[in-house]
């Protein structure tokens, strides 16, 4: 309720006129019980053609008048729907802006679950939701009219009114823990067949399925256990819903009934204020059904809302007039949140412009952690990183994106056209261009494809080759004219042609002195380095040529 309500007062001035026009509405909605009262009273009472006409048409005007004002009301409530749209922008430019680290180093973020809750966010706080919570005071009109048609009914009234609160006091607990325990086992359904689906050539191959149909059948069990008592209880809710309005009815007319012998109110009444303790009723019965979804909006809401408060890259920070591209670590240490040993500690090297370091070793070793590290991706735990003498930490984060010629060992790509994984926002003339794709060894690829650096990369590119993977990251990394190359796995999965454009790349790098460090074992690399960075020895990595 708390989000209702700070959404309701976000905009007071839009709260006063939807307040002014549910009380309008529920006020024209009183027309259709005094229609019924008048027409029993004057009408059958002494049978005037005319004033049943005069009856027909007047409640026949507010009824339309009624219906125009709740859809010009459903319309002026849908602008608390625009605090879903802020909110999903806040979460896109979040995931867009969180510290690159907390991407690598956490298994949090899960698009389907962030996706979820969204989708539940929007359908809670919609327009119909806030209207069912606006209706809830207004059950008192109805019941004033109850009362002005004779205390007693009133009374009655009043203390069934109150039924629909005692229910949801009861049950909202035990239905909201069945409810979000149904959240958890729908996403983890979810990722069974996420597994099935992205891994499906795998699970062929090595005969996966077993292991995960019995994954499978043990949370199907859980799910259709727990949809049982979940809709035992929904089903228990509604029929105490349903059955306070039938024993409502029952106690208005049959204690009315004994009003109307004593002749203290007439038949008409007796069934006018049958309809208004309808009436009454039905906004609170839909507000208690609605728990379960504020229920599920509340924990959608607050797991946004912690996603939110993840911390952000500080753009703040020094852009160097001219960088030279000095790298130096001093007694560096990283070690994963998962894992007891340091990947390396006591780290400490120098590389200057026109140097090239290589880091070699085993799978596992650490070399692209390291390549992340003085990408900014990752952060050591102990020690510190400067880039010309100063600290990497006071340099501004996307600034110094922009100095750096990097490409990692598994390149990723996005849903586009080639020409967008490639040169992104940056506009990029014909012969640049061409360049670009000439140095990354693409230009071949590119113009026999039938529609050229247009091409639409299928699956974000996961249907092409290694190679031409590998080809494409090396053509992005180019379009920065950076001081600070680096290079995870270059030569990894290309031909000898491919090699050969690495190759001739680096020394081209190198004559431009520019600073180089590649994580590769390739020997013809090894060879014309002038660092050599040994990842195999733990803990401190053994350096030679400095």
């Amino acid at each position: 309720m708390r989000e209702f309500i700070n959404r309701l007062t976000s905009n007071r001035v839009l709260l006063t006129k939807l307040l002014l026009a549910s009380f309008l509405v529920n006020l024209l909605a009183l027309a259709t019980p005094v229609y019924v009262i008048q027409v029993l009273q004057r009408y059958v009472a002494y049978g005037v053609t005319s004033t049943l006409i005069t009856l027909v048409i007047g409640v026949s005007l507010i009824s339309v008048f009624e219906f125009f004002f709740r859809n010009i009301r459903h319309r002026m409530a849908r602008e608390y729907e625009l605090g879903n749209i802020i909110l999903t922008n806040r979460v896109l430019n979040k995931l867009a802006s969180i510290k690159s680290h907390i991407y690598e180093t956490s298994s949090k973020f899960r698009n389907d679950i962030i996706n979820k809750n969204l989708s539940i966010i929007q359908a809670v706080y919609s327009a119909t939701g806030f209207l069912v919570i606006l209706d809830v005071p207004f059950s008192i009109i109805f019941l004033i009219a109850i009362f002005l048609i004779h205390y007693q009914l009133g009374f009655i009234a009043l203390i069934f009114l109150t039924i629909p609160f005692l229910i949801n006091y009861f049950y909202k607990e035990r239905i909201g823990s069945l409810s979000k325990r149904s959240d958890g086992l729908s996403s983890s359904s979810f990722r069974v067949f996420d597994n099935v689906i992205t891994r499906n050539i795998t699970i062929k191959f090595f005969d996966l399925m077993k292991p995960l149909s019995a994954t499978w059948n043990l949370i199907a069990n859980k799910i259709a256990s727990n949809r049982e008592d979940l809709e035992s209880e929904k089903n228990i809710l509604n029929s105490f819903s349903s059955g306070t309005s039938s024993f409502l009815t029952i106690a208005i007319i049959a204690w009315g009934a004994t009003l109307a012998v004593d002749g203290q109110i007439s038949v008409g009444a007796l069934i006018g204020a049958n309809i208004l303790a309808a009436r009454a009723l039905m906004p609170l019965i839909k507000y208690t059904q609605m728990q379960e979804s504020i229920g599920k909006g509340q924990h959608a809401n607050s797991e946004i809302r912690n996603f939110l408060q993840v911390s952000s890259d500080i753009n703040q920070g020094r852009e160097l007039k001219n960088l030279n591209g000095e790298i130096s670590f001093i007694n560096a240490q990283f070690i994963y949140p998962s894992l007891k040993n340091p990947i390396f500690e006591n780290l400490n090297f120098t590389a200057k412009p026109g140097d090239l370091v290589v880091l070699t070793g085993i799978n596992g070793s650490g070399k692209s952690t390291l390549i992340k590290i003085i990408a900014g991706i990752l952060e050591i735990n102990k020690g510190q990183i400067f880039v010309d003498r100063i600290d990497l930490n006071q340099i501004s984060p996307t600034w110094y994106r922009e100095q750096l010629i990097y490409s990692p060992q598994e390149p990723k790509f996005i849903d586009g056209s080639l020409a967008e994984n490639i040169f992104g926002s940056n506009r990029i003339n014909g012969q640049e261009m061409n360049k670009i794709l000439e140095n990354s060894d693409l230009l071949t690829f590119v113009n026999g494809h039938e529609q050229g650096i247009n091409m639409k990369l299928e699956n974000r590119g996961n249907e092409l080759a290694l190679g031409i993977r590998k080809r494409i990251s090396i053509a992005r990394s180019l379009v920065n004219n950076g001081r600070v190359v680096l290079y995870d796995e270059p030569t990894e999965g290309l031909d000898q042609t491919g090699k050969a454009s690495i190759l001739k790349l680096v020394n081209k790098f190198k004559k431009d002195q520019k600073t180089i460090i590649i994580a590769s074992n390739d020997n013809e690399i090894i060879e014309i380095s002038n660092i050599l960075i040994d990842m195999n020895s733990k803990p401190t990595p053994n350096i030679k040529g400095t």
